[in-house]
């Protein structure tokens, strides 16, 4: 027997049919799983499926709950995520539990684990057996899969947990073993249990987590051993004590469950790189699989030397971060500050900086802490800059009847981080659904406190007439309630649209010119062709590309704001899109302009007349990108006649900021012969 074997089985439970049941014939053991707080079991979703019927495994589907003493509980199938094999099984009453200890991030794989579960080894009724077999835990980073190497995975043990014997910590789920193959299994990451905040409405994950860090204080702060005392032991044992002790991290983790939660994993990575970026005087960006409580951003701060060259050799800033980072939490809480756990959570904070060894450390924590008291004085200045990431989606041209994409991390300075990409790429009409789960995640990461992050497309001219301001990067279910995830992410967020072309010519000082006018401001509208609105397109003697760039080249010099072309109709092809180059050429980083071709309206000096007033009426590029989402929003209705705001329904922002990407190398060619 292990070391863990005994308080872990403590923790394990059977699960199969409720007592009356709706199948008489079904068996007593449907397979494992395990208390992760009080009233709340963590098992596979196939172990909760058993029946035909999917009455089972919808919220409130009775099942039996039998723990390690043989008593039988009343439980409820709380949420099932189907497309993870992970489902939360509620268990009223059951305050008494023994829980076991999540992990606060992913396996740091390979790692030596423990599989703990029950199994029919009899195969016969009432013949059930407690387990635990040895494996080399690999996989299992931004919420793949674990395979378990050398892994004995017995029938029933599936919803069992796998613990990291180096940690004492719960980080994955027994799903089975690979068919075919009797010493290969596999599990879910623990983590994976955070996709409840995207997939379940009125998500329990942080109240789960919130009770299991309440449990785990109890516990410690009462007699008796404890799995932070565990802890405590399994490190001395193995020659590996932290500054972060087991001691600190079952407080800290207990005080972050008394407050208010991150109003997404946007807000906890953007706090956990702050915390990153003073320790270590370091841009180098820490990343994770959606961290979704505050608990969950302290872990991705253990031992921050790993992976980067700024850390001093030998000196384990483990503690450092930790606390910084945790200063940083009670400064995000703004005005539930006055809270009793926002108090208590600050006390543990200035404690625990007092003691610092690394001064300089110590007084940006203070400083933080002291900026969070006076900061409702509209005199002091931000302790914290804010620093928010947007989302750049890329979109390149079609090879062979596919666009490759990619979905990125847009940082303030230019940086970015691919989130998901797609080499090969898919036909246009497929884009919207392909790109969806790397928005959805990329906007998860970039939202963050009160910031709703923007959303640039990097598109080619061909695509400039996609409604990708209609695009959502999460579809509504009809079972569930109207979510603002759901809404087209151009009535939400900001949105506009690049251009590869433009990317070519790279940063010249006439793009500096005209982004610098643009930004400060005033505008006004000019036609981007000139015999419009006044002799409609079909002019006889229109404008000439030269002439153009000559008349669009004026305004952009920077003295006295910043003139900004609109257009009628689209700048996808013909005349618009030659026209937009030489705006381009001139200058211009702004562009107002349609989704539709030239013969699709006859109203184009009303829209000239309106884009006009709107222009004039945004200081500046930044607000002007604002009054085209509330626009949008006015206009979205197919119903509604009014005129106001009927003429900007198929309108196009084309912007190209200030913080655009670093330009990609350009591929080496021979020289012509």
């Amino acid at each position: 027997m292990s070391s863990l074997e005994a308080p872990v089985s403590r923790g394990v439970v059977r699960i199969g049919p409720a007592a009356d049941g709706y199948d008489a014939d079904s068996a007593d053991f449907w397979g494992s799983g395990f208390f992760v707080a009080p009233e709340w079991v963590v098992t596979c979703a196939h172990v909760v499926d058993k029946r035909v019927g999917a009455m089972e495994r919808e919220p409130g589907g009775p099942v039996t709950v039998t723990t390690y003493d043989e008593e039988r509980l009343d439980g409820e199938i709380a949420h099932v995520l189907a497309g993870h094999d992970l489902a939360l099984v509620r268990v009223p009453g059951a305050d008494f539990a023994d829980c076991l200890w999540l992990s606060d991030r992913s396996a740091a794989t390979p790692a030596q684990v423990e599989l703990f579960g029950w199994a029919s080894t009899l195969g016969a009724h009432g013949a059930e057996e407690f387990v635990a077999t040895t494996a080399i835990a690999t996989g299992g980073r931004q919420g793949q899969a674990l395979w378990l190497k050398s892994a004995l995975v017995l029938p029933g043990c599936s919803g069992g947990p796998v613990v990291d014997t180096r940690y004492g910590s719960v980080v994955g789920v027994i799903k089975g073993k690979k068919q075919g193959d009797a010493t290969l299994g596999r599990a879910e990451s623990i983590t994976v249990l955070r996709a409840l905040g995207d997939e379940v409405a009125g998500s329990p994950w942080a109240e789960v987590v919130g009770a299991h860090d309440r449990h785990h204080l109890r516990r410690f702060e009462g007699p008796g051993d404890c799995w932070p005392r565990r802890h405590h032991r399994l490190a001395l044992a193995q020659g590996r004590p932290h500054s972060f002790t087991p001691q600190s991290r079952t407080q800290l983790y207990g005080l972050f469950a008394d407050v208010e939660p991150p109003t997404g994993p946007g807000e906890v990575l953007q706090l956990v790189n702050g915390a990153s970026r003073r320790m270590l005087r370091s841009t180098q960006r820490i990343e994770s699989n959606d961290p979704r409580t505050w608990r969950e951003g302290a872990g991705l701060l253990h031992d921050p030397r790993e992976g980067t060259e700024a850390a001093p050799a030998g000196q384990d800033l483990e503690q450092e971060g930790v606390v910084l980072y945790a200063a940083m939490v009670y400064l995000t809480l703004r005005a539930r500050r006055d809270s009793p756990g926002a108090q208590k959570l600050r006390d543990w904070v200035h404690k625990a900086a007092d003691a610092l060894e690394n001064e300089v450390i110590r007084e940006e924590t203070l400083e933080i802490l002291a900026g969070g008291d006076r900061d409702a004085d509209p005199e002091a200045g931000p302790v914290l800059e804010a620093v928010h990431d947007d989302v750049l989606v890329v979109i390149e041209p079609e090879i062979y009847g596919t666009h490759p994409w990619r979905v990125q991390l847009l940082d303030p300075d230019g940086g970015t981080t691919t989130v998901r990409y797609d080499e090969e790429g898919v036909p246009r009409h497929g884009l919207e659904e392909a790109v969806r789960q790397g928005l959805s995640e990329a906007l998860a990461r970039a939202d963050a406190g009160q910031y709703v992050a923007a959303v640039d497309f990097l598109l080619p001219r061909a695509l400039f007439d996609e409604p990708v301001d209609e695009w959502r990067s999460r579809l509504p279910r009809a079972d569930e309630p109207p979510s603002v995830h759901t809404l087209p992410i151009g009535r939400r967020r900001v949105v506009a649209l690049r251009d590869q072309l433009r990317r070519r010519d790279g940063v010249t000082p006439e793009w500096n010119r005209g982004r610098r006018a643009t930004d400060r401001g005033p505008l006004e509208a000019v036609p981007l062709c000139l015999d419009v609105p006044d002799r409609g397109h079909t002019a006889t003697a229109p404008e000439g590309e030269e002439a153009a760039y000559a008349r669009l080249s004026v305004g952009t010099a920077g003295l006295a704001g910043a003139s900004l072309p609109v257009y009628c109709a689209s700048t996808a092809t013909g005349r618009g899109s030659r026209v937009l180059t030489r705006a381009f050429h001139a200058g211009h980083v702004a562009v107002l302009c349609r989704r539709t071709g030239e013969d699709g309206h006859d109203d184009c000096a009303e829209f000239y007349r309106r884009a006009a007033e709107l222009v004039r009426d945004a200081p500046t590029g930044s607000a002007l990108r604002e009054r085209v989402r509330v626009l949008r929003n006015l206009s979205a209705d197919p119903d509604r006649s009014d005129r106001q705001t009927a003429w900007a329904r198929h309108i196009v922002l084309i912007y190209d900021p200030p913080h655009r990407p670093a330009l990609p190398d350009e591929p080496l060619h021979a020289p012509p012969l």
